[in-house]
């Protein structure tokens, strides 16, 4: 719950501020789109497939990937894209297993995880969030995915931490999209 409440408030935040001078989308969780989604609409833009995941026991989605992507590539990004066969579906099938992997209270465990497949890519060892009143960075095995979206037909999960994994996630899609 804290975690809904906590994107929200940074959506609502970066609204507050107004679109960029770009004219870039803005940092909604859950946008439709007239358009259906493909990983080749991915692939045209330079996204790079490290995996595809076995859906079968992902409930509603046609396919997921896991990669990488960045408007420079020396600063990529990991994201892992489910896709479903629409909007709908993308959100009735798949913002519970979204929320449920992403953000600092994220399930990261293959044995607690609903859906399995790609759980060890959901992780990443080092530093996370800090932990006291020093800042001090605690060390261990932390959510690679700090946030998620819904744009159109997919599930996009963003690196990074909550905020930030935001952006992340509407870089990547102001890509798919250009104005």
């Amino acid at each position: 719950m804290k975690k809904i409440l906590y994107s929200i408030l940074i959506a609502a935040f970066v609204i507050s501020c107004g679109e960029s001078a770009s004219n870039e989308k803005m940092l909604d969780i859950i946008t439709p789109s007239e358009k259906t989604y493909s990983f080749d609409d991915l692939k045209s833009m330079g996204f790079k497939k490290n995996r595809e995941y076995d859906v079968e026991n992902l409930p509603g989605a046609s396919e997921a990937y896991f990669g990488f992507w960045g408007i420079k590539k020396s600063e990529s990004k990991d994201y892992e894209i489910r896709f479903y066969p629409n909007h709908n579906d993308a959100v009735s099938f798949g913002e519970a297993l979204a929320i449920e992997v992403t953000g600092n209270d994220a399930v990261i465990a293959k044995d607690e995880t609903t859906w399995k497949e790609g759980s060890k890519d959901r992780r990443q060892v080092g530093g996370g969030v800090d932990k006291g009143s020093l800042g001090l960075q605690a060390t261990g095995i932390f959510p690679k995915y700090g946030n998620y979206v819904i744009y159109g037909n997919m599930v996009i999960l963003c690196e990074g931490q909550e905020g930030i994994a935001l952006e992340t996630c509407w870089d990547l899609i102001n890509a798919i999209e250009p104005d």
